[in-house]
């Protein structure tokens, strides 16, 4: 595996996994909230020595651009998707190319995908996405954040002590998150505003894209997620039309002993595994339990998010 960082063209930082052999397949991979490119270390490892290549740049304000701590538009992060897309594509005309997105990056995925339907794209990935209608299922905090980060954009918040949430079983690696100073601990509440308008956006999103899906679709949900709680997908799944493209276009595993950082859990090579084969045949991986009656199981399991309970 070829293991390649840098600033490109002055205007993303990318990591790349690149295979030893020449693959057939591209996976762009887009961040989470805070987070940056090397949150896919793991998994473009792993892919990589199964002949797919893995590329992530770190999106605006966050990772190592110049402005990190600083928030965007999700426009603006759809333009910069769209534009590495059609880069990657150009570059490699004869290739699959396959759209990631973890947390936050699965919520503009959503986005990106219900407005532009013609992009060339073989395939969307989802891991742990922020659906979540935040402001509208949480009226009175979204006020409270709405009225301070108007009055204090740039003061900035920290949950430690505060809030208490599990992101991963692996202590390890989140020991060594704690540390990664590329990694935004404290953000301000402008950029907690934004990802909130970015969810609920997202969300809406969401709903129209699960009832007429463009693009073969997997989503990876783990039931042990203490960031994003899961009601408001389930909220989805009530409609006759998103049922409808479930185990057709749509594909869902559902893993109930997965934290929310599910690419970086202790297990997390069998779910990276099965992006894989999702990749190479998705019919077979339709055979694996986490995929056969997935909705009932995301609806049936006895652990819920603090804000559900």
């Amino acid at each position: 595996m070829n293991y390649k960082k840098g600033k490109k063209n002055n205007l993303f930082h990318y990591t790349k996994w690149i295979p030893d052999k020449e693959s057939s397949d591209i996976i762009l991979a887009i961040h989470g909230y805070n987070d940056y490119s090397n949150s896919f270390d793991t998994a473009g490892k792993y892919l990589s020595h199964h002949n797919i290549e893995t590329i992530a740049f770190d999106l605006r304000g966050f990772g190592e651009n110049n402005n990190r701590g600083n928030w965007y538009k999700l426009q603006d992060h759809l333009d910069d998707i769209i534009l590495n897309i059609q880069k990657i594509k150009n570059e490699n005309p004869q290739k699959k190319i396959y759209l990631l997105g973890e947390s936050m990056g699965g919520a503009i995925i959503l986005s990106l995908a219900n407005n532009y339907v013609d992009l060339p794209l073989d395939g969307l990935i989802l891991v742990a996405p922020a659906i979540w209608n935040f402001s509208e299922s949480n009226f009175w905090k979204g006020l409270v954040l709405k009225l301070f980060s108007s009055i204090f954009p740039k003061l900035k918040v920290s949950g430690k002590g505060i809030i208490k949430v599990r992101a991963s079983d692996n202590i390890e690696m989140l020991k060594k998150l704690s540390k990664d100073k590329l990694f935004i601990h404290e953000p301000n509440l402008q950029s907690l505003q934004g990802i909130t308008n970015l969810m609920d956006k997202s969300y809406q999103d969401t709903k129209s894209y699960l009832k007429m899906p463009n693009y073969r679709t997997l989503i990876l949900i783990p039931i042990i997620d203490e960031i994003i709680p899961r009601q408001p997908l389930i909220n989805l799944f009530k409609f006759d039309e998103i049922r409808n493209n479930l185990y057709d276009t749509v594909d869902i595993g559902v893993y109930e002993n997965s934290f929310h950082m599910i690419l970086r859990d202790l297990k997390s090579e069998e779910i990276i595994d099965h992006i894989r084969i999702w990749i190479n045949d998705k019919n077979k991986l339709r055979n694996y339990h986490q995929y056969k009656d997935s909705v009932e199981k995301l609806i049936n399991n006895s652990f819920y998010h603090r804000l559900e309970k």
